[in-house]
């Protein structure tokens, strides 16, 4: 401990603490001894010394880890390079757009069950034989005089909005977080009077229902042997009333739709500086919803109907290769921006900074997170005002590893820990070394006892030397107002 010592510590208020408890501790990371920081850890050396072999090898040693490698976020072919930024910020965001689209599915997986065709035909039927039993009623036989042979089945009775509604007064008694202003206006020994009578009513139409099904079955079986006894023609069974809402549910299915077409933005969000934008809007061709689809099929058939939404699904429907609990997914287009401070698209190498900003918040869920060079893809500004904060943050709760050269990450960052890896020549034999030591250390020190100077190493593995750095900094001066 040195006045130097802490000095240094009290310029980085992150390593200022009430307790030793609170600090950083080291932990062994390789067999032969070397040890890491819990917290920030920047690795530092000249080329060819073994620092992205030192990256690898905790990669292989250590589980669950984040590794983001030199270049692995830069920019190479255009198209290539804007289709995978593109499908990553989809991914990312895919569960928020699936929540927004879920009433859509609900409305959809209801209106697939409905058969138009099916419902023309049997109303068709009922006509054809209410007409031919009224020619015929003049000779009719005892068995087609019966009671039974033209009755109609008991409607059976829904209870969904029944078992809503209990749910929902059962939402309202059992919730903690709001419960002082729902006490305030509601007394609860109502609301579970209400329940209890609700609960009731249900069990009493579900047993309605039960015995309504058993004799619609017996008059089934009493239809059919009446009819197989008689030449009289039975009218047929028809719920006009199913119909008439089937229609109903097409039509408001038709308006939904529509209006989900309509261009509009449907979700936001800020990550450091940058916004992404989720903007809804029609499929302006086939080629986009094949796209959307994942499969391997053509939607031109289908596309000349996207202007009428039923007609449109019903196509959808015909082709087998597409999985009908993913239909939904096909009828609005979700796209993407993402837009800089100034509300601007960004720039190719801006996608790389978001992109890079992405994946490091993204490694919290991993145990220890690594980083080889991020300078080398990214200006000074972006790492001091961006990345660094960034890596501070993250620290804070997981193990970070920097490879860097470069000043601002390297002597900006605020590392925890350093290690400086060096490649030397005794006895004519090559010998690869990690020395390590905290950043206030006058040496770093190897597990087999050697010691190197820090001043040194830092100032030529992050300035190029002292020489270098002295006459920049003099060159500065120079120019200072």
């Amino acid at each position: 401990m040195t006045l130097k010592s802490l000095k240094a510590s009290l310029r980085d208020k992150g390593k200022v603490a009430l307790s030793e408890v609170d600090g950083n501790k080291l932990w062994q990371v390789f067999e032969s001894g070397e040890k890491l920081s819990t917290g920030l850890n920047v690795l530092i050396g000249a080329r060819s010394t073994g620092k992205t072999h030192t990256l690898d090898r905790l990669s292989a040693t250590i589980e669950n880890v984040k590794y983001i490698k030199q270049f692995s976020l830069v920019q190479q072919g255009e198209d290539a390079y804007e289709r995978a930024f593109k499908g990553d910020v989809e991914r990312q965001r895919s569960v928020i757009i699936d929540d927004y689209l879920s009433g859509l599915k609900t409305v959809l997986d209801d209106v697939m069950k409905i058969d138009p065709v099916a419902n023309d035909k049997a109303v068709e039927r009922y006509v054809a034989t209410l007409v031919k039993s009224a020619e015929e009623a003049d000779r009719r036989d005892a068995f087609s005089k019966t009671t039974l042979f033209d009755a109609e089945n008991f409607s059976i009775g829904q209870t969904k909005v029944l078992q809503d509604l209990i749910a929902s007064v059962r939402q309202v008694i059992e919730n903690v977080e709001f419960k002082a202003i729902i006490d305030k206006h509601l007394d609860s020994q109502s609301l579970k009077r209400l329940a209890r009578e609700l609960i009731e009513l249900l069990w009493a139409r579900t047993l309605e229902n039960s015995k309504m099904n058993q004799v619609n079955e017996v008059i089934k079986d009493v239809k059919h042997g009446l009819k197989m006894r008689t030449a009289a023609v039975p009218v047929e069974d028809v719920d006009l009333y199913k119909i008439s809402m089937d229609e109903k549910r097409i039509q408001r299915f038709r308006e939904i739709v529509d209006f989900l077409k309509r261009e509009a933005v449907v979700f936001q969000e800020s990550i450091q500086g940058f916004r992404v934008e989720a903007k809804k809007e029609p499929f302006s061709g086939a080629g986009e919803i094949k796209e959307v689809s994942g499969v391997r099929t053509s939607f031109a058939a289908a596309f000349r109907k996207y202007g009428d939404p039923y007609d449109y699904l019903r196509e959808l429907m015909s082709d087998e290769s597409l999985t009908r609990s993913e239909l939904y997914k096909l009828f609005v287009k979700i796209s993407y921006r993402i837009l800089n401070k100034d509300g601007f698209e960004v720039s190719g190498g801006e996608r790389s900074e978001f992109r890079l900003l992405q994946e490091i918040a993204n490694a919290q869920n991993y145990d220890i997170l690594l980083i080889d060079e991020p300078e080398s893809s990214f200006d000074n500004i972006f790492l001091n005002s961006n990345v660094n904060q960034i890596l501070k943050d993250i620290s804070e709760v997981m193990p970070v590893v920097v490879v860097t050269h470069n000043s601002t990450v390297g002597a900006s960052v605020g590392a925890d820990y350093v290690l400086y890896t060096s490649k030397e020549l005794e006895k004519g034999k090559t010998v690869y070394r990690i020395y390590s030591g905290h950043p206030t250390d006058k040496q770093l020190l190897s597990t087999d006892g050697k010691a190197i100077n820090s001043h040194e190493v830092m100032l030529n593995s992050l300035e190029a030397g002292i020489a270098p750095y002295e006459s920049r900094r003099k060159g500065y001066e120079a120019i200072k107002n």
